[in-house]
């Protein structure tokens, strides 16, 4: 069933269901709230469970050719990253210190080694995209990890910073440019 058949488009929602996200799709400025979702499963320090799951608030587009749905995460959620933005923060300050990833993930996280050089690796990757995410931009390019998130933020929302993010940082997720289905080509 077309979105256009559940929703009235020229009603201002009685319950608030109208908000201010753009459609990263088209631009329209008028998105519906459209249903939630929770991520959980997080990393966190000395196996700190998170109590309660965060709820991530989805929308649909409600621009005529369009009508597609989109999710909006909350600040310090990254996409498809099991670390907290503050906590890779306070991963990459440790690591510049001098300390190991061994002992980090022992000691500091109560992780396995493989997590944290996972967390490493999404670190230094990150580090190369910010610093032309900040060139791009004509922002400085600044030293350390927190300092080139900040710079690289300023012009962009936190929505407009976490897609970016995704579509440098996981590009086969982000358009299947690899996956064989996609290019005709067939696994031996």
């Amino acid at each position: 069933m077309s979105p256009w058949n559940k929703i009235s488009t020229n009603s201002t929602g009685s319950k608030g269901n109208h908000s201010h996200p753009r459609c990263p799709l088209c631009g329209f400025k008028r998105c519906w709230k459209h249903g939630k979702y929770t991520r959980k499963g997080f990393h966190r320090p000395n196996a700190e469970l998170l109590g309660t799951p965060i709820p991530v608030q989805r929308y649909l587009c409600l621009g005529p050719p369009c009508g597609a749905t989109f999710s909006e995460l909350p600040e310090d959620v990254l996409p498809y990253c099991r670390f907290f933005l503050s906590d890779l923060f306070s991963l990459s300050d440790t690591l510049t210190e001098g300390w190991s990833a061994y002992w980090i993930a022992k000691h500091q996280w109560g992780l396995s080694l493989r997590i944290i050089l996972r967390a490493e690796l999404l670190i230094r990757k990150a580090t190369l995209w910010l610093e032309s995410l900040c060139r791009e931009t004509g922002a400085k390019v600044e030293t350390g990890f927190q300092m080139l998130v900040d710079a690289a933020r300023k012009p962009f929302s936190w929505f407009g910073f976490t897609r970016r993010w995704f579509h440098s940082l996981y590009p086969c997720r982000a358009g299947n440019i690899f996956n064989p289905h996609n290019l005709g080509i067939k696994r031996i």
